[in-house]
């Protein structure tokens, strides 16, 4: 196989310390790479619960302070390797049908951020626990990585009702800005890569504020950006505990957000093993992947809090890694301090607010399409030839796409409230309906671990 001529040699090892100006460059490189990531989820729980766009603002706030601080403290006492801690895609899902049944439950828009939050609280409590207490290896016995691939491909194909309410009709708009993405992707360096939908959305953002400015966009134009919004927001915002109101707790809410956390950690899995090869360093051992898992789950308990959400490891910036060679996790240090402060910027956070949901839809396709395939490479680790497979794969991505949309319009109604949730979440999500199917028929249907795609997977790690 050819050797892929991205990859660069180590410009600096991951005990090495670059000097501190190097470091916060490099850290902003990072930053780049997953910052939108934090924008999408606080865009997708503001208009689905119903925040304005100020409380938006802060909400972006908050998950910059809490990825900041929840990355410091991955690198330094966690898994401790280069690794940048995000707001994590796995519980987009969550978050739209959660927030959708609270609207429908609760008329206060922030009764459902409570209700979210104690779910976000509870669901980390039972990540730590899986680290804590090794869990992840048992588990990792019953969950192929087709298992877990289809659950994240159908996170990227089951938010297409996210893109196509984003763009409306602004679709000759979003073409331009997925063309943007592309040109960055492939014309311009492969760093310019690892930040194209970053520097897609500044360039059609700095468009729509010099035509807001100067008039060509009137108000409720797609393009259009209160400026004024902007300029009345805050320099400054300080951290605070349970800034949307103390958490409430709902069975129903806590049951079905503890699902994604369980994804996440599989990912980190991979993310660790990717680390290792792309670091040039050792595997690390259960005990430190262990170690790695808790402190994911310590850091959304943080962001809980905080009133963030919930965080883990961004893959984006493994990618950043291998293709600039800067390795150091004194580099990821310091992009978690940057983002600490960043979040703390009221205007910066009501800036990002303001982005047009058709640039952030345009974002969206590209970076869930990318996503849902980052899901087929994990399924291509079995073989998909078989019968066995080819049933199993075909009736969990379709069952995934069409029964939520069936539970749309046909709630399950029960007396007991959590049930009701419960229920109503579980069979409204693709990526649970997908996964817990594809579990089901993976574990019954016989078939061998290398059918299965599991040689090499989880079981098999180092001891």
């Amino acid at each position: 196989m050819a050797k892929n001529t991205e990859e660069k040699p180590l410009v600096y090892k991951m005990d090495e310390r670059p000097p501190i100006g190097k470091s916060v460059i490099y850290g902003f490189q990072h930053i780049f790479a997953m910052i939108l990531g934090s924008i999408t989820t606080a865009v997708i729980i503001g208009t689905t619960v119903g925040l304005n766009t100020a409380q938006i603002g802060l909400l972006i706030g908050y998950i910059n302070v809490a990825v900041g601080i929840a990355t410091i403290l991955q690198v330094t006492l966690g898994i401790r390797m280069p690794t940048i801690q995000g707001s994590t895609s796995g519980h987009i899902p969550a978050y739209l049908a959660l927030g959708s049944l609270g609207v429908s439950l609760y008329s206060d828009p922030l009764v459902t951020m409570q209700y979210l939050g104690g779910a976000l609280l509870i669901g980390a409590v039972f990540q730590a626990s899986l680290g804590l207490f090794n869990v992840l290896k048992w588990v990792s016995r019953f969950i192929s990585p087709m298992t877990v691939g289809i659950i994240i491909m159908m996170i990227g194909l089951g938010l297409w009702p996210v893109i196509t309410d984003f763009i409306g009709d602004g679709w000759h708009y979003a073409i331009v800005v997925i063309a943007l993405v592309i040109l960055f992707s492939f014309a311009f360096g492969v760093m310019a890569k690892t930040m194209s939908l970053f520097l897609a959305v500044i360039i059609a953002y700095g468009v729509a504020i010099l035509g807001t400015w100067l008039g060509w966009f009137p108000e409720k134009h797609l393009l259009y950006i209160n400026l004024r919004s902007i300029a009345e927001s805050n320099w400054f915002i300080a951290p605070e505990i349970f800034p949307w109101g103390a958490p409430k707790f709902n069975l129903g809410f806590i049951f079905a957000m503890s699902i994604p956390y369980l994804t996440a950690s599989l990912e980190s899995f991979g993310d660790y093993m990717a680390l290792s090869k792309v670091t040039k360093t050792d595997p690390p051992e259960v005990k430190r992947i262990s170690r790695g898992i808790a402190t994911e789950g310590i850091g959304s308990i943080i962001s809980s809090i905080l009133g963030g959400s919930a965080t883990s490891t961004f893959s984006q910036n493994i990618g950043v890694i291998r293709l600039s060679g800067i390795a150091s996790r004194y580099v990821c240090v310091v992009a978690g301090i940057i983002l600490l402060l960043i979040g703390t910027i009221g205007k910066l956070g009501a800036v990002m607010a303001e982005i047009p949901e058709v640039i952030l839809g345009a974002v969206y396709l590209t970076a869930f399409g990318i996503l849902a395939m980052t899901g087929l490479e994990l399924i291509l680790r079995a073989e998909i030839k078989m019968s066995r497979n080819q049933l199993l794969i075909g009736t969990s991505l379709m069952l995934g796409l069409s029964l939520p949309a069936y539970m749309k319009d046909n709630p399950v109604e029960l007396e007991n409230t959590s049930l009701m949730v419960f229920v109503n979440v579980v069979l409204s999500t693709p990526m649970l309906v997908s996964g817990l199917w594809a579990c089901l028929l993976d574990n019954i249907l016989p078939g061998t671990p290398e059918q299965r795609g599991m040689k090499g997977w989880l079981p098999e790690s180092p001891a």
